[in-house]
């Protein structure tokens, strides 16, 4: 096999195509890449496809996506780097189905890599498990079973090449002891923010050194969300639905927002949120509250797939989602995340972090994720950090006791005993705070206990500058 240069490749684009020839050559069938999000890695591969359809070596591509709108990119990428249809149609020069679709064309897929040269690419194939521990997971199953039909080529890849649940990765081989996934090509987030590849995230995590709780009659204080949570007082979901805390993290991830589009006018935010009511009701707070434009898409939307595309392309400030922007959505205006997920798994987190990564216009565009300092999301920032260049390493603590501008005229009607346990309205010379909304989400909270997190000792964490 010929080695194919394209000059509109990425140099770590090139170097793995080479890569993958090679291996290829010498007879082995599965590809394995790890590239960070946003690195290229759908573009990558249809290159490769290309390069085996240019050379003869293959008559087909047979794609498969973890979701529609990681498909639906898939389809337009590899149409323009092949400059044919790939629809699966008559003439075509390939295919891209879910991989939850497999079980519905399972016959014809089958007779296709039956009678045909193939070149299989999945798609964050961690989505696939592997062994007798994963019956939960037929995705995995199904592959495996359609590439045994025939013998065709395979390239996994994947951007978090791990599973929550720990069981193995389809497709892909293990060695040593503990067992570690083999990989043929790694291109990780260091290497990718070093090249201008990848945004140089700033993880910005927001704790608060005053905190009250009131259970029972007992009234417990603590000097950070750690201290909380390890004294098991605290929830990360509460966290959550109490409206102080979810507002000042809205309002932070506002400023922050406004800060980079002085320079990056097109920037564009993302809410996570834990729940469709909550998302529906933070998208009408930034609305009413920051009289900024706001889209929810949530997985019980029959239109939430063509709902991402309009946003792609469009004006609209913030995009509050449930359930839908995790991985391979590509949206590179995104350029400030709240993380306000109830899911925290480092595959999740970095899944989410990897949206905000894509470079839009400039090298130097700055990106922000901001998430409270709950102990495992803290942990998995450290370790983000540590995959980046050690010239980004900064750490700082912030004390920040205005974060918010709080009017010293601001008073509450309650009995000052009672004040320390209630949710505080902040007002600034911008804007009118009007924590309603927020308060029906704490509503949903399903706790007995109060807590108070005082409005001057709000502090940030920042890695990763």
């Amino acid at each position: 096999m010929k080695k194919k240069q394209n000059l509109s490749l990425r140099t770590w684009q090139k170097n793995c195509l080479s890569k993958a020839l090679e291996v290829y050559q010498r007879g082995q069938q599965n590809f394995m890449c790890v590239a960070a999000p946003g690195a290229g890695k759908t573009r990558f591969s249809a290159s490769l496809a290309k390069s085996l359809l240019d050379d003869n070596h293959i008559d087909f591509v047979l794609c498969f996506a973890p979701s529609v709108s990681v498909q639906n990119s898939i389809q337009e990428t590899f149409s323009n780097v092949l400059n044919d249809r790939f629809d699966g149609r008559i003439g075509a020069k390939g295919l891209v189905i879910t991989y939850q679709g497999i079980q519905y064309s399972y016959k014809d897929l089958a007779y296709v890599i039956k009678n045909y040269r193939i070149l299989i690419i999945s798609d964050e194939i961690h989505h696939c498990a592997s062994g007798a521990n994963s019956i939960s997971n037929q995705w995995g199953h199904l592959l495996v079973s359609l590439i045994s039909k025939g013998n065709p080529l395979t390239l996994t890849l994947s951007g978090t090449p791990w599973r929550s649940d720990s069981t193995k990765i389809a497709l892909q081989s293990y060695s040593g002891e503990p067992q570690e996934l083999d990989t043929d090509f790694v291109y990780g987030l260091g290497d990718a923010v070093r090249d201008k590849v990848c945004r140089r995230p700033s993880l910005i995590l927001l704790d608060n050194g005053s905190i009250d709780i009131q259970k029972d009659s007992e009234t417990y204080k603590f000097s950070s969300i750690r201290e909380a949570i390890n004294a098991e007082k605290l929830k990360y979901g509460e966290l959550l639905t109490n409206q102080d805390s979810l507002s000042h993290l809205l309002i932070f991830s506002h400023k922050e927002l406004i800060r980079i589009r002085e320079k990056h006018p097109c920037a564009a935010g993302l809410v996570v949120a834990s729940s469709i009511n909550q998302a529906r009701r933070i998208s009408q707070f930034i609305t009413t509250t920051f009289g900024e434009s706001s889209i929810v898409v949530s997985y019980d939307q029959i239109d939430a797939h063509e709902n991402i595309r309009d946003f792609q392309s469009s004006e609209i400030d913030w995009i509050v989602s449930i359930g839908m922007v995790s991985e391979g959505t590509d949206i590179p205006r995104l350029q400030v995340c709240a993380y306000l997920s109830n899911i925290r798994t480092e595959l999740y987190f970095r899944q989410v972090l990897g949206r905000i990564l894509r470079i839009n216009q400039k090298t130097d565009e700055p990106c922000s994720m901001i998430a409270f300092a709950e102990p495992t999301l803290v942990e998995y920032s450290r370790r983000i950090n540590q995959d980046l260049p050690e010239d980004s390493m900064i750490i700082k603590d912030l004390e920040q006791k205005t974060l918010i501008n709080v009017p010293d005229s601001i008073t509450s009607t309650q009995d000052p005993k009672e004040n320390s346990f209630m949710s505080m309205k902040t007002t600034s010379s911008d804007h009118t705070y009007s924590y309603d909304r927020l308060h029906d989400i704490a509503l949903e909270a399903s706790t007995s206990i109060k807590m108070a997190f005082c409005k001057d000792s709000y502090k940030t964490t920042i890695l990763s500058l």
